[in-house]
């Protein structure tokens, strides 16, 4: 009878922490919205509008609006590749490189 106990115990504790796991995913997200994004020399890229969870739900893109260009779209960073800092964020790209890459389009739900 115990190993009955144990075992339905066992099947039913994966599905009672998944609210938990998704809540804690989803605070991951919102830990990087709204942060600023710098090169490695300190020169403002932009903020962190949006972060695109992997298949897991863990952040994986951090979608980035330009600074003074809100008209130029966002960018995406890798996630893997921000280092925090006590300002948000440093990226290895350079405002040059930032810059040049491609604006990234959201797909918005239809009103």
């Amino acid at each position: 009878m115990l190993r009955l106990v144990l075992a339905a115990a066992l099947l039913t504790a994966p599905l009672s922490i998944l609210p938990a796991v998704a809540h804690a995913q989803a605070q991951a997200a919102e830990a990087y919205q709204g942060r600023t994004v710098r090169d490695a020399k300190g020169v403002v890229l932009g903020v962190i509008e949006k972060v695109v969870l992997d298949a897991r739900g863990r952040p994986a893109q951090a979608l980035v609006r330009v600074q003074g260009h809100p008209s130029a779209g966002l960018r995406s960073l890798a996630v893997a590749g921000l280092v925090a800092d006590a300002g948000g964020f440093t990226t290895p790209l350079t405002k040059a490189e930032f810059d040049a890459m491609p604006a990234v389009q959201l797909d918005e739900p239809a009103a």
